[in-house]
């Protein structure tokens, strides 16, 4: 039997607040997610060295960083979850890049060199 894989990194992430609740997949190619958040990296940094920033401004990135990660249309879930706070969208993504994410992309790309 002939098998075929993309060795692509699939999770599933469960993000809880009080009482409700919000589960998110990610189906991701390593290589791709690792470009997308190393320039999602690039708009949150330029924008940690505006002064008087407003959540209209900060909002696309953390759209962005959360959409390498989970897709747009789950950023966009995402964000709904948390009423437009785009504090919390880029610490939800950050924790879990940190926690888990970055562990998980890197196991891909052993498995994608061999």
């Amino acid at each position: 039997m002939f098998h075929i894989t993309l060795k692509r990194v699939h999770d599933t992430v469960k993000v809880m607040e009080g009482g409700e609740s919000l589960i998110l997949r990610v189906d991701g190619d390593p290589i791709q997610m690792t470009v997308g958040l190393n320039r999602a990296q690039k708009e949150l940094q330029a924008l940690n060295e505006m002064d008087d920033k407003t959540m209209e401004e900060v909002l696309p990135a953390a759209r962005s960083f959360a959409g390498v990660i989970f897709g747009k249309e789950q950023a966009e879930k995402l964000a709904e979850f948390y009423n437009g706070d785009a504090a919390c969208v880029i610490s939800v993504c950050g924790q879990y890049l940190e926690k888990r994410l970055a562990g998980l992309i890197v196991k891909a790309q052993k498995k994608q060199r061999k």
